[in-house]
């Protein structure tokens, strides 16, 4: 109820300070034929995740094909529309690879790594470009400092699951914590799917050169789209803006960043003029396109037949 009550106060804010007819002018305005393009990108974003997570899995001996991979992520977008935040869909992709790989540790920890590397090289792109954006900078002081310390945080997790960091897990397991050992034990149990993935450096290498990749399709995604709207904001900019943005509404309080999603493009294309009535057609029109494919997978899920992912041959 807070979620929803989070994020209809800041609607009805948003609302109250614009003009609906000239929203839906921005909208009906739009380059239709940009945006379709822009939309047809998730989908090659589809694939790269699904090579991403194929690469993944094969380190944990679990053998999938890239179709059901697909499906399995356009389902997980279904539940993600479907359920108030995005764990649903991770979830639903976790089941299925517990299917395929029969070990509820390992589905855990091949999703949650493929999530982490997507976030890493999306904080990577915003990192580097707020170096260069003195427009940004001037805007949220600290950008880069910001940037720079979840970048070097995350490079840590990595070196801990990758590296030799790994063995300050193991030391960090063996210590004698007394009344905390449930906690170890807990910790234990998450930390075992992770195994496999150690030495596996260029594992990591291959999996961080598709997460850029994903991530510069989501880049030039909404940058397609701003131009879509007549949004004139620079490209070197859009890559601080769309990692700010994306970071921001993973914070839990708001229906699947309804609303919040809203607040963060008008001030930040605010910061270049963009008049609030065409930052909000850009944020419904990225809504409305996380829907529609939501529905694609809902198409794809009653589609599916089979009783569960099957492993293919080597």
């Amino acid at each position: 109820m807070a979620k929803l009550a989070f994020s209809a106060g800041l609607i009805t804010w948003i609302l109250q300070k614009t003009d609906l007819t000239a929203i839906w002018q921005s909208i009906k305005g739009a380059n239709f034929g940009l945006l379709a393009v822009a939309f047809l990108m998730f989908y090659l974003g589809y694939l790269i995740i699904a090579r991403r997570q194929q690469s993944l899995l094969q380190a944990q001996n679990i053998l999938v094909s890239i179709p059901f991979l697909l499906k399995s992520f356009a389902i997980g977008m279904f539940f993600t529309n479907l359920l108030p935040s995005t764990i649903g869909g991770d979830a639903s992709r976790m089941y299925d690879v517990w299917r395929v790989g029969g070990s509820k540790s390992k589905a855990v920890s091949v999703i949650l790594i493929d999530r982490f590397l997507g976030m890493f090289a999306l904080v990577v792109f915003g990192f580097l470009a707020s170096l260069l954006s003195s427009t940004m900078r001037d805007a949220i002081p600290g950008l880069a400092l910001y940037f720079g310390a979840i970048l070097a945080a995350m490079g840590i997790v990595l070196w801990m699951v990758f590296g030799s960091g790994a063995r300050l897990v193991d030391w960090l397991l063996g210590l004698h914590l007394g009344p905390l050992g449930f906690l170890q034990r807990i910790i234990s149990k998450i930390i075992t799917g992770f195994e496999l993935f150690r030495g596996q450096g260029r594992l990591l290498l291959r999996a961080i050169g598709w997460s850029l990749l994903l991530q510069l399709n989501v880049m030039v995604h909404f940058v397609i789209m701003t131009r879509a709207l007549g949004i004139e904001v620079p490209v070197t900019d859009m890559f601080v803006i769309v990692p700010v943005a994306t970071l921001l509404m993973l914070i839990p309080i708001s229906i699947n960043g309804i609303g919040l999603r809203d607040a963060i493009f008008v001030f930040m294309f605010g910061v270049y003029g963009v008049a609030a009535e065409s930052a909000v057609a850009f944020a419904w029109i990225a809504l409305a396109m996380v829907v529609v494919q939501g529905i694609v997978g809902a198409i794809v899920f009653m589609l599916r037949r089979s009783p569960g992912p099957r492993p293919i041959e080597e």
